[in-house]
C-alpha cells in the first residue's frame, strides 16, 4: 500500500499521529459488513518516524493473535500545502525495514506467523540489545570482540577509556596511542569498569 495524505481536519478529532493511527487500528467484529475480524490495539508507540503497535486481532468465537504493526510516518503540522499527516502502513509478516519497535510492544506478541515476522523480531532485539549498553567512559576498559587492523598495521581489541576535556576517547592498551572507532555502538563489545576502590573503615 502507498502513503495516505491528510489535513488536520481529516485527522479530527485526532490531534496526533499516535491517536489517529491508534483509532483507526481499533474496531469490533462487523457481520453486517462482512467484517467477522475485529481489531485492538494493546500499546503502541512513535519513535523514529514509525508507529508500532502491539494489536490484536479477535474473532466472536474468542479466538484471538497478537501481531506487530507498523506505520510510516510523516508529521508537520506547519506543511504549507496543509497536509500534515500521512502514513503507509503495514504488519510484521511483511518484513519491514524499521527495527525500532520497543520490548514493551514486542514482549506483547504470539509467536511469530511467518520467516519474515521472525527475522524483524530478531532485528528488533538486536537492535534493543545494541542500544541499551551504556556508553563507555573514562577509566573503562573496552574490550572488541574482534581485533581492528589500524592504518599504521596495529592490530588491537583492547582500549582504555580517558578523559578528553569535556569528551571521552580511546587508547590502545597496548602502545598508549589514541584512536577512533567508526560506528562504535554498532559492533560487539564488552566494558570491564575499573575496579572499586578498597573500603576504608
Amino acid at each position: 500500500m502507498g502513503w495516505l495524505s491528510m489535513t488536520a481536519s481529516g485527522m479530527a478529532p485526532h490531534a496526533t499521529p499516535k491517536a489517529y493511527l491508534d483509532a483507526q487500528f481499533t474496531f469490533p467484529p462487523d457481520p453486517d459488513k462482512g467484517r467477522t475480524t475485529g481489531l485492538r490495539v494493546l500499546k503502541s508507540s512513535v519513535r523514529s518516524g514509525a508507529w508500532y503497535a502491539a494489536c490484536q486481532s479477535y474473532e466472536a468465537d474468542g479466538t484471538s493473535l497478537v501481531f506487530a504493526a507498523i506505520c510510516l510516518i510523516r508529521w508537520n503540522p506547519k506543511a504549507r500545502d496543509g497536509y500534515v499527516f500521512a502514513y503507509k502502513d503495514m504488519e510484521e509478516s511483511m518484513g519491514p525495514y524499521r527495527y525500532d519497535c520497543p520490548a514493551s510492544i514486542l514482549d506483547l506478541l504470539d509467536p511469530p506467523r511467518n520467516e519474515h515476522a521472525a527475522q524483524w523480531r530478531e532485528h528488533c532485539r538486536q537492535r534493543l540489545a545494541l542500544t541499551s549498553r551504556r556508553k563507555p567512559r573514562p577509566g573503562d576498559t573496552l574490550v572488541l570482540a574482534e581485533a581492528l587492523t589500524f592504518t599504521d598495521g596495529h592490530s588491537e581489541r583492547t582500549f582504555r577509556v580517558v578523559a578528553s576535556g569535556k569528551k571521552t576517547r580511546l587508547c590502545r592498551m597496548s602502545d598508549g596511542v589514541g584512536v577512533r572507532i567508526t560506528n562504535l555502538m554498532s559492533r560487539a563489545w564488552t566494558i570491564v569498569p575499573p575496579p572499586a576502590a578498597p573500603h576504608v573503615s
